[in-house]
């Protein structure tokens, strides 16, 4: 195996007068520790990987047993477990851990012998973009890995540090509202005191218009935004014209990058789009590939699980829903949760490294197209050469499932169509969703986002 670890971190020096080899701050020292560690790990096979997770899992549910009162009520009948193969036996009898069982255990899931060199910890919130806020407990360890593998991101896809850095996010920061939004010297926490960087710019979600004066203004080398958000402004410059000179990549997270979103991105913007897997509640839970559009479980972290109706391991591009054991949080612990997403697993990855393969996120159990036969499909709003972004050019568009036969279509920024073009609209939508629903059109001025700006370009309200 080659272990040869290879990093241009610009590690400033903690003695003043050498710079040459650097001698890090402890905080360096411990990052490079793990970057280094991260770069053996991420070539493992999934025997050694699974092998790691279990040994670890063995620390995490004995303590979670003992100390956690959640935990110690839930397990109380299994048998006390000594190495990973006894785990390994029960493991799939564990039962599921849900936002509605973490919402109704309160401060239960909490430990109550925290460990010392874990804290301090602190309380986390999640959007409640299901209308399930959940609150667990962060600490100095999720902490650490959660800025470990912020940098482990960067260096996959070869980021360069000193360039600036955008970020568009919905931010209750009053300095952060147009039209010159928040300027901040780094680019915050994960890099901070370790990784000399480039400014990062920091904008509150406000309306398209707003967001490209921005970008031009302070013409960033990269973006971070929603991909809801990618997809306005992608379809603005598309329209307009005027990309900032400098953007060279686009990072994304907290929603579902649908493939056309990709292919929008390639044609009009020319620059790659990186997406992030994760959760407020789990940390990092997969990083897209640097050579490929799937994602890497990011396996030091969490332990996945993508489960079928009869709660068994998915086989490859079955979908399933994604259960995940963070590995490394003792103030709260999340064994075995189902966060509410679906997924689907992809085969070993040619790039080399070993960790597993999430083909695609599909989104949650509401975003399913219920058809009228039984069925249930993961909407793509491609099909044959035709796509609603091209139908629906400029506009902001929204997709509910009203009825297992209506469909509604909530268009925004633009004018509305002729009883006609709606009449060759709803022809083109029929062979796209490949079934006669009923389309019905609203026009709206905006068509709101949800908890934390985030937004569903579908949602099927069918019980």
């Amino acid at each position: 195996m080659d272990n040869k670890f290879e990093v241009s971190l610009p590690i400033p020096s903690s003695i003043p007068g050498i710079v040459w080899p650097v001698v890090p701050t402890p905080k360096a020292a411990q990052l490079l520790s793990q970057l280094y560690y991260f770069s053996m790990s991420e070539k493992f096979s999934p025997t050694q990987l699974l092998n790691f997770q279990l040994a670890q899992m063995v620390e995490l549910v004995n303590f979670a047993r003992s100390t956690v009162p959640y935990y110690r009520d839930k397990y109380a009948h299994f048998p006390a477990i000594h190495h990973a193969d006894q785990l390994r036996d029960i493991w799939s009898d564990l039962p599921l851990l849900t936002r509605q069982d973490v919402q109704q255990a309160k401060d239960n899931i909490f430990t109550q012998q925290p460990i010392p060199s874990h804290e301090p910890s602190e309380l986390m919130t999640s959007t409640g973009s299901t209308g399930m806020p959940v609150t667990v407990k962060g600490n100095v360890a999720t902490q650490f890995f959660w800025n470990a593998l912020t940098v482990r991101d960067h260096l996959w896809h070869k980021n360069d540090f000193s360039k600036s850095y955008a970020v568009i996010r919905f931010t209750e920061n009053p300095a952060a509202q147009p039209p010159h939004g928040a300027v901040f010297e780094n680019w915050g926490p994960a890099t901070y005191r370790v990784v000399p960087t480039g400014k990062c710019h920091h904008l509150t979600i406000c309306t398209t218009e707003e967001e490209v004066k921005w970008l031009r203004e302070i013409n960033p080398h990269y973006l971070n935004c929603n991909p809801s958000t990618l997809r306005e402004l992608t379809q603005y410059f598309a329209e307009h014209g005027g990309i900032p000179s400098h953007l060279s990549m686009i990072h994304t997270n907290s929603e579902i990058v649908e493939p056309d979103l990709r292919k929008l991105v390639k044609e009009v913007l020319n620059i790659p789009l990186i997406d992030t897997y994760s959760t407020k509640e789990l940390g990092y839970i997969a990083l897209q590939c640097s050579e490929h559009e799937h994602y890497h479980i990011q396996s030091e972290n969490v332990f996945v699980e993508v489960l079928n109706e009869q709660g068994k391991q998915c086989e490859i591009d079955e979908p399933g829903q994604v259960v995940v054991t963070s590995l490394h949080n003792f103030s709260s612990p999340m064994i075995r949760y189902f966060v509410g997403d679906y997924a689907t697993l992809g085969a070993p990855c040619p790039c080399g490294r070993g960790l597993p393969v999430i083909k695609r996120v599909l989104g949650r159990q509401r975003n399913v197209l219920k058809m009228p036969d039984g069925r249930r499909i993961w909407p793509s709003f491609a099909s044959n050469g035709i796509r609603l972004m091209d139908m629906f050019a400029g506009a902001q568009f929204q997709v509910i499932q009203k009825t297992l036969t209506e469909i509604q279509i909530n268009l925004a920024h633009i004018a509305p169509f002729t009883v006609k073009q709606e009449d060759e609209l709803r022809s083109q939508l029929q062979f796209v969703f490949d079934y006669p629903f009923t389309f019905i059109f609203n026009y709206l001025e905006k068509i709101e986002r949800g908890p934390g700006g985030k937004y569903e370009d579908f949602k099927c309200e069918v019980l």
